[in-house]
């Protein structure tokens, strides 16, 4: 049975894209690099410089970033993520892609699946969700299903057990700890 709804090895090793848009408000060409400018001062903003996530060339940064899951083109998102164990799907279809965002202390990245009900044991790890399109339904083992729309975020605890359905055109922005910064510190 599947412990975890989005692989570790799958968030692990996925790659950051950023999109840098400058003064024009263009953003840079897919694997063209792109200046980051700091501010120069305490208290002095940095250039009209906008940083987003939406694909582009590798960067690290140490200024905010505009997380917008829902412009990431589905087709633009990696489709190598093997199909979840029929053991753990209640009904649907196993037909789903993901996108790594971000790494550092925290993983970043957004999940999106066809309508499909999961039986999960035991969930290993916690995770902070933000449904992006469609439904999540969780049903704790014994207990009531909780229903989460568009723009409505969940935490799921290390240790849940119970259904995990996601209806419609489902997509959520999924935040969980970097294993590999724990184990640094």
């Amino acid at each position: 049975m599947t412990n975890n709804r989005l692989p570790k090895w799958i968030l692990l090793g996925l790659v950051m894209t950023l999109s840098v848009s400058g003064a024009s408000g263009e953003p840079s060409a897919v694997g063209e690099p792109s200046a980051v400018e700091e501010p120069s001062a305490v208290g002095e903003p940095a250039a009209s410089r906008e940083i987003s996530i939406s694909g582009g060339a590798d960067q690290m940064t140490k200024i905010p970033l505009r997380l917008e899951p829902q412009k990431l083109s589905y087709s633009k998102m990696n489709a190598d993520m093997p199909p979840w164990p029929k053991e753990d799907i209640v009904n649907g279809v196993s037909e789903h892609r993901y996108k790594r965002l971000y790494t550092g202390d925290i993983d970043v990245a957004v999940y999106e699946a066809k309508p499909m009900t999961l039986r999960i044991k035991d969930y290993d790890i916690d995770e902070f969700v933000t449904v992006v399109s469609g439904t999540l339904i969780l049903t704790a083992e014994g207990g009531s299903p909780q229903r989460f729309d568009v723009g409505d975020s969940v935490l799921v605890p290390k240790g849940f057990t119970g259904t995990w359905e996601m209806q419609g055109n489902f997509r959520e922005m999924v935040v969980i700890m970097n294993e590999d910064k724990e184990g640094q510190q």
